[in-house]
């Protein structure tokens, strides 16, 4: 079994490599798989003395590891469902990078969601928010933008934020925003990927705004890695004091 989950775990950033921008998440599957792959190789090996004790502590180790995940991913999901039913003025819509002006399958994603509650919502402002990083030739906010008027949306009804540098800046620009244009009292939700949903709306808390968050479909193909690097953000910004 540690062969099979090992081998299983390093094949997946393998892939993944070759199909997404490189980040943590990519790296951690193999970083996790790894281990478990050695252990399986050398598990006959490791059946007295100091050795049975390394194999006994490893596979402590990851099992308190994949409790403290499922612990995790269960905060992830009661997030979602506290935001998928809410009745916004305002839709703060999170950015994700773009290649040159072009929105990638996660933030198409995440606008697809955002567009199916505008529609259904037609009061409701939209907020794309997002600054312009390394290999973007425009914003992500302006690109976010023409997507959705593109696809019908009244370019009156979208604002844009284009200084964001972070989720924390998302939040505090995109709300200066909405209040400018709507008043202080206005309810506002916001759309990333589901995955994202818990940290973003403490990121929000913590700087004082209250947003509920409607969760957006992952890519397949990265849910595992997006879900690992996730993890190790809420423990690094729970540590940091950020949410």
């Amino acid at each position: 079994m540690c062969i099979i989950i090992g081998s299983f775990l390093v094949l997946d950033t393998i892939i993944v490599c070759f199909l997404s921008n490189y980040n943590l998440g990519v790296i951690l599957p193999a970083v996790l798989g790894l281990p478990l792959l050695l252990l399986g190789l050398f598990w006959g090996s490791m059946d007295a003395g100091l050795l049975l004790f390394l194999r006994r502590t490893i596979l402590v180790c990851y099992g308190l590891g994949c409790l403290f995940l499922l612990f995790l991913g269960s905060l992830m999901l009661r997030a979602i469902d506290r935001g998928e039913h809410g009745d916004y003025d305002a839709l703060i819509v999170l950015g994700a990078a773009v290649h040159g002006d072009r929105v990638t399958w996660v933030l198409s994603n995440r606008l697809d969601t955002a567009y199916d509650y505008a529609v259904a919502h037609p009061d409701t402002v939209l907020v794309v928010s997002g600054g312009q990083g390394d290999g973007e030739s425009v914003t992500e906010a302006s690109a976010m933008a023409g997507y959705l008027t593109r696809r019908g949306i009244d370019p009156a009804r979208v604002l844009l934020e284009d200084r964001a540098e972070s989720t924390a800046e998302n939040f505090a620009y995109s709300k200066a925003l909405i209040d400018e244009k709507l008043g202080p009292d206005a309810s506002i939700g916001f759309v990333t990927t589901r995955f994202h949903v818990f940290r973003a709306s403490r990121v929000a808390q913590k700087g004082g705004i209250d947003a509920r968050g409607l969760g957006a479909p992952d890519v397949w193909y990265i849910a595992i890695n997006n879900f690992l690097r996730e993890c190790v953000g809420i423990c690094w910004y729970t540590l940091k004091g950020w949410i």
